[in-house]
Parts: C-alpha cells; structure tokens; sequence
C-alpha cells in the first residue's frame, strides 16, 4: 500500500521552500526538505527521500511520522536541548545546596551529597556533584590548612598590632 505524501503533506511547496530557506543553516533544514521531496513527487517512497538526504530509511519514517502525529510545528521542534541524562535536582534541593554554600557549611563534596539527599536527591558518588559544580560554574572554595597547635587569638593579636608599610 502506498501513501499519497501529496494529501499527507499540508503545506504547498512554495511554504515547504521558504521554510527550507528559513532553516537553510540548521539541522531541520533536512526534515523541510524531506517533506518537499515528499510533496513534489521528485522522490516516490521514503527510501529514495533517505538515500536523497544521506539519512538512513528509519531516520526519515521517523520524521515523517513526527510530522503526521505533530504536524509541522512538532517535525520543527528542537529536541537537542533534552538529550542525554537530566539532571537530578529540584528547586527546594537547589535552594538548600545555595543557603548551604553561602553560610559556609560545605567543605568537602560529601557534605554538598548529605545537603542534597536530605531534600530527596541522591548522588552515588562525589564525582556527580563535582560535575554538577562544574554545569554550574560553581568553584570549590577550600581554605588553607591550619596547623593543629595554632594560636588563633596570638595570630590576630600580631595582626592587629603589625605595622603597615
């Protein structure tokens, strides 16, 4: 059974080339031009259309069932932004972590993991939130170590009285 792409496909050709020419430096710009293959009768079946654009046959039945599920507005929708894993943080767990870093509290990556599992979410390992510091260009802030005999209250009090140059 074959379709007809030319009832299929809603948009005339001349729609189908200017949106090409709107999306010219985009990777949508080969999903337009399938449906334009499709509607101008240039290719008749999806495996000509794919060994036109490069892609594989799968490739393009997926976009052209996109298209008749979606429409146009779902086949131009930009999907690169949800790939991959997302990441495992919520508003409230987010606030925590901020009033957490900003007070102090946060020495090592592991008390950033305790902070975050008791707003419910949970880290296998230091590398997660280390990773997750970096997405958000948060730098680790370590102070420099102090010796276990150090007099604190000498310290300031040579501070105070030193002369300045």
């Amino acid at each position: 059974m074959r379709l007809n792409y030319q009832e299929i496909i809603k948009e005339s050709e001349k729609e189908l080339i200017k949106l090409e020419r709107q999306h010219r430096y985009s990777h949508l710009m080969q999903r337009v031009r399938m449906l334009g293959l499709l509607k101008s009768g240039r290719c008749q079946s999806i495996a000509q259309v794919a060994k036109e654009l490069g892609y594989s046959w799968r490739h393009c039945q997926r976009w052209l069932s996109c298209y008749r599920a979606e429409g146009l507005a779902g086949l131009l929708e930009n999907h690169v932004d949800k790939r991959g894993r997302q990441e495992w943080k919520n508003e409230e767990a987010w606030q925590a972590l901020h009033e957490a870093l900003t007070a102090g509290e946060i020495a090592r990556y592991q008390d950033a993991r305790e902070v975050l599992a008791e707003q419910g979410v949970h880290y296998q390992d230091d590398t997660g939130v280390l990773k997750l510091f970096k997405r958000h260009q948060i730098k680790a802030k370590t102070g420099r170590y102090q010796h276990e005999k150090a007099d604190f209250v000498a310290q300031a009090a040579f501070k105070k009285n030193s002369l300045i140059s």
